[in-house]
């Protein structure tokens, strides 16, 4: 969905008493999932809660819920963001996600911004943010609270987004100053790390990216570890600390969802999936997705297009 389908109305005028929850509203007035290029944001409304965890893999992205809650699972360790707390990725990660809270009254409402790695790179070098002294890896993920600069900020980018213009001009100002505050954040070294080049954190983060255009082909740990200018084991060491998985177990989780949007998106067969995404055998692809989702192919993805 695009653009066209947004009510145009401009929510901008709204006095600033008016709660973020009203001007979103007035942008989504039903339960949709609506993704705008400019500037680079994708709105969400949900009027009930999922009942039971979506895989999902997000790219480099701030999550900021307007109302209700959602929960992140990765490795065991659960994530819960909502009005009074956002969600940053600084890597693409396979997570399982649910939405806890929402109604037809009171409906979810998110929105989730992709991370520009140029803007980045550019605020830290604006605001003198230098690396830790300590050379560690961050996790890829965290979880940090709103202050009210933030819903400043979110309460003009919702202002802005009811009108094209300001959306493609003002909207990405708007979501800059939103970036600068995460990063003057209580955890924003974390995602301050993946700026700076020559370190270890950046050079994970560009051996996952490589892994994201290259999954279909066969990857080697030696490959990865060569392109990040590391040992093999001091880059499984940092892989695991900032993903929370092995290279191999990462490289498995991304193709496995390609696959599954091939199926589902695009109505591939399993076998056809399959080996689009590198795997040579079938009955191995089928084995791994039923561990990995809870389900053999078929199954998963027929009760997916029924919902």
């Amino acid at each position: 969905m695009n653009d066209s389908s947004i009510n145009q109305n401009k929510v901008s005028s709204l006095p600033n008493s008016q709660s973020l929850a009203t001007q979103f509203l007035q942008l989504l007035p039903k339960s949709e999932i609506v993704s705008l290029d400019a500037p680079n944001i994708t709105l969400i409304r949900s009027d009930g809660v999922t009942r039971e965890r979506i895989p999902v893999i997000y790219d480099p992205c701030i999550y900021f819920v307007i109302q209700g809650s959602k929960s992140a699972l990765l490795a065991g360790e659960d994530f819960i963001y909502d009005a009074m707390n956002y969600l940053v990725l600084s890597v693409p990660l396979p997570l399982e996600c649910m939405i806890l809270e929402a109604t037809e009254d009171k409906p979810y409402l998110a929105i989730k911004i992709n991370i520009d790695t140029q803007l980045l790179t550019e605020l830290v070098q604006e605001t003198n943010g230098k690396p830790d002294k300590e050379v560690k890896a961050h996790p890829g993920i965290f979880v940090s609270q709103v202050g009210e600069e933030i819903n400043s900020s979110l309460s003009r980018l919702l202002g802005y987004i009811g009108n094209k213009e300001q959306a493609n001009v003002l909207g990405k100002l708007a979501i800059k100053e939103l970036l600068f505050h995460v990063l003057q954040g209580p955890q924003g070294a974390q995602l301050r790390s993946f700026a700076y080049r020559d370190r270890q954190n950046f050079q994970i983060a560009r051996a996952i990216g490589y892994i994201q255009e290259n999954f279909s082909k066969n990857i080697e740990v030696a490959e990865l570890a060569a392109k990040a200018n590391m040992s093999q084991s001091s880059f499984h060491s940092y892989f695991k600390s900032i993903t929370s998985s092995s290279p191999i177990q990462y490289i498995k989780a991304i193709r496995l969802h390609a696959a599954r949007r091939n199926m589902i998106h695009d109505r591939y067969s399993a076998s056809d999936a399959a080996f689009n995404v590198g795997y040579s055998s079938p009955s191995q692809f089928s084995r791994e997705y039923r561990r990995f989702f809870g389900a053999p192919p078929s199954v998963d993805v027929k009760q997916e297009l029924v919902q």
